[in-house]
């Protein structure tokens, strides 16, 4: 029996979530799990780095259902891929960007800390096939321009689950749009105030600088006084201040430029 995990920008307390797992689970017997729904609203961003973070974890044959659609209803396109034995269903824009570069393969599964390739990398890398979901027959009847999650996604994800073939759902494509991005920066601020980045330590000794901040206490545990960088669980280096919001703190956000220089 597959899973589909289902990523939104959709919060519980509205009734969107619900109608889409009435959709899914009217149609198939597939178990349905929640990855989350409280991504920021229309912040594509953070979507794509949560599920680069969660991808490696899920078996294969998982079905990832991630609607955070600030275009719903307009031209965009909804694709459909699988990589490494897993399925994905995401508006094109941007939030598969992870997906769609390569992935180094560990142990059988995601290294989900893989450095992201530079700016200007296209989804070339990506050695599958990439799909336009077009074919109507898998959506809602009478469905709406402004409820893909449930009209389109939700029916298209149980048809995946029920065996239907990717290529079924629409015309292979190329050029998916991917995140205008360029590695080495803070990249989530988390619960706690820490500030994720997107760089893999090296195996030198090093200091953190962002800004006009230099970090040279580099800590294997969260504790201790003062600011310090840490590699946190993503494999990634964190910027943390023990017991409070680093960013808060140190008035950091995310996208300020990191950097990596000798100790």
């Amino acid at each position: 029996m597959p899973t589909i995990a289902l990523l939104t920008d959709f919060g519980t307390r509205d009734p969107y979530v619900a109608a889409m797992k009435g959709v899914m689970a009217s149609r198939c017997e597939a178990r349905i799990a929640d990855l989350t729904h409280e991504i920021a609203p229309f912040d594509v961003w953070e979507a794509a780095f949560f599920l680069r973070d969660v991808v490696a974890y899920w078996p294969e044959g998982t079905i990832f259902v991630c609607v955070v659609d600030p275009g719903v209803g307009s031209s965009r396109r909804i694709l459909a891929l699988e990589s490494a034995g897993r399925f994905f269903l995401a508006p094109d824009n941007g939030l598969l960007h992870f997906v769609l570069l390569e992935f180094s393969f560990v142990g059988g599964g995601f290294l989900a800390h893989t450095p992201p390739r530079p700016l200007g990398m296209t989804a070339t890398t990506f050695g599958g096939a990439v799909f336009s979901v077009t074919n109507e027959t898998f959506f809602l009847p009478r469905g709406s321009t402004t409820f893909h999650g449930r009209d389109r996604f939700a029916p298209v994800a149980a048809a995946i689950a029920n065996g239907t073939r990717l290529d079924a759902l629409g015309p292979r494509i190329s050029a998916p749009v991917m995140l205008d991005y360029e590695y080495g920066a803070i990249v989530r601020i988390d619960r706690f105030g820490n500030c994720i980045t997107d760089i893999v330590p090296p195996a030198t000794p090093f200091a953190v600088v962002v800004g006009d901040l230099r970090i040279d206490n580099i800590r294997t545990m969260y504790g201790g006084e003062g600011a310090f960088a840490i590699v946190g669980s993503t494999g990634c280096l964190e910027i943390s201040v023990a017991g409070a919001s680093a960013a808060t703190l140190l008035q950091l956000r995310r996208g300020d430029r990191v950097t990596i220089v000798p100790a």
